[in-house]
């Protein structure tokens, strides 16, 4: 095994710091090594440090003239710099260099798809489509089915059949039956698309690692560590510099909706589904105090809680955001509402609710690249969904005001009245430019990039309804809630 291959090897196995002793070595012994200045430039993207990475890959493609992953990897550097021109050019350029590669083309789409120009975007996806079949042939049509409309012809539906029967990667099948489903759904024939969203999901189910039993006890041990008292003590006192806002809750809620219309007003900016809580401040805190979360959390003091603080800032600062409100819309986050309301006494968090069955639905017949049980086994939704539901009756008794609970089914309605309570609780002035959202180009990454970009669609709840009986036969066991509550459950409220 060469050196390099041995770097490779190991930047596979995520051991950036060895990687980088070998690509180094690998570049001492030939300063022109292009291949050890890209190794060394993504590892720059894994930690984040966008503006080095830069510098090294644009180094790695003088001397990899083109070749084709320095330079996609060059256009994330400059996505994580949010230089959404440069990662224009250099994605066009790949289109030059190489025509006939589906691989460049995707991205491209992708790329116009995360900040909205869809016509775009989808010349560019029927672009890859063009190209000889590619690995990224799948995903490709997974992007086109999610459009608008119906994009897919018959012949194509009929090229992934071939494809399907042709892959030997569990994966790449999920997204084609997944593809299969939504065009099936498009074109009229129902039959077809369930049968297809079934395998789907069942198929990806495969890949998953199942919820343990211990799930229930994590949400008891979350209620049993954040007591009213305990987060009271916990708390410092705090003069902060910025509102930082928490939208969180099931997957497909309407958290990319809420986001966006929130955004539009000039003193609100996002971070997207930044796991920074999780991913820094609670695995810092765990190797500090040599325990997981959330019993990390019963050793802290005002250092430590200043060093946490501080980390939050800096993943601001990063992203180069100085507004008065910051949202972070992670639908995890409900988990570690106690923990950020130690830190942040003057967040804000909404707890954005959708009703079960359609919530339900959306998450059945949508791709989710993380291969996760809740996403792709309803049983497992089900249970997660009532160990949310038991955590936010807790947090609701525990944070009080600063907890806002927000429906999808009346910000699609009546939005002005939804996001009027928000803008209330911000104490900022609502603006009816929040309500034009769909004509803005804000980085989209989310499932739900494609809807996004048009204007508000109100009958989503009632999509499932054409598959409501068989969409039951996928769950063997019933969704238990807690009592109807006056404010998360109005009796107003209903499935349409």
């Amino acid at each position: 095994m060469t050196i390099l291959e041995r770097a490779n090897q190991l930047l596979s196995e995520n051991k950036l710091k060895e990687a980088e002793f070998h690509f180094k070595s690998a570049l001492e012994a030939d300063p022109n090594q292009g291949e050890a200045l890209f190794g060394l430039g993504r590892i720059a993207i894994r930690l984040e440090k966008y503006p080095q990475a830069v510098y090294l890959l644009q180094k790695a493609c003088q001397r990899l003239p083109k070749v084709l992953d320095p330079l996609f990897a060059l256009a994330d550097a400059f996505d994580g710099l949010e230089k959404r021109s440069d990662a224009y050019e250099v994605l066009h350029y790949c289109t030059k260099i190489a025509p006939h590669n589906g691989e460049s083309f995707y991205r491209l789409a992708l790329h116009h798809l995360t900040y909205g120009y869809i016509k775009k975007a989808k010349q560019a996806l029927l672009n890859g489509l063009g190209c000889p079949d590619h690995p990224v042939t799948p995903y490709i049509y997974y992007e086109l089915s999610q459009l608008k409309g119906n994009n897919v012809t018959s012949k194509q539906i009929a090229h992934m059949h071939t494809l399907l029967s042709a892959s030997r990667s569990t994966q790449a099948k999920v997204v084609l039956h997944y593809s299969l489903a939504k065009s099936y759904h498009n074109s009229g024939d129902k039959t077809q698309a369930f049968a297809h969203y079934r395998l789907a999901n069942e198929m990806q189910y495969t890949l998953c690692t199942p919820l343990g039993e211990g799930f229930e006890q994590y949400i008891n041990t979350l209620i049993a560590q954040f007591s009213t008292t305990f987060i009271a003590e916990q708390q410092d006192t705090l003069k902060a510099s910025f509102i930082p806002v928490f939208i969180v809750g099931m997957p497909r809620t309407g958290s990319t909706l809420l986001e966006q219309m929130l955004c539009q007003h000039p003193s609100i900016a996002s971070l997207g589904e930044n796991d920074v809580i999780s991913a820094k401040l609670m695995a810092y805190l765990g190797a500090v105090n040599e325990a997981p979360f959330p019993q990390c959390m019963a050793n802290t003091n005002t250092d430590i809680r200043n060093r946490l603080r501080q980390m939050y800032v800096d993943e601001l600062t990063k992203h180069q955001l100085a507004h008065r409100v910051v949202i972070n819309k992670l639908p995890a986050n409900f988990q570690a509402l106690g923990a950020i309301q130690t830190l942040m006494p003057n967040a804000v968090f909404i707890d954005l609710r959708r009703n079960f069955q359609p919530m339900a639905w959306s998450v059945f017949c949508h791709y989710f690249g993380a291969n996760e049980p809740f996403f792709c086994h309803m049983d497992t939704l089900a249970r997660y969904y009532e160990g949310y539901d038991n955590l936010m009756q807790h947090w609701r008794d525990t944070l009080g005001e600063n907890l806002i609970t927000i429906h999808y089914e009346q910000l699609v309605q009546e939005p002005e009245q939804s996001l009027r309570k928000i803008f209330s609780k911000l104490e900022l002035s609502y603006t009816q430019q929040c309500l034009r959202y769909f004509e803005s180009h804000h980085a989209v990454t989310t499932l739900s990039r494609h809807q996004v970009r048009e204007p508000v669609y109100k009958d989503a709840n009632k999509a499932y309804k054409e598959y409501e009986q068989a969409f039951s036969e996928c769950f063997s066991r019933s969704v238990k809630t807690r009592p109807v509550h006056p404010e998360t459950d109005p009796a107003a409220l209903g499935d349409e």
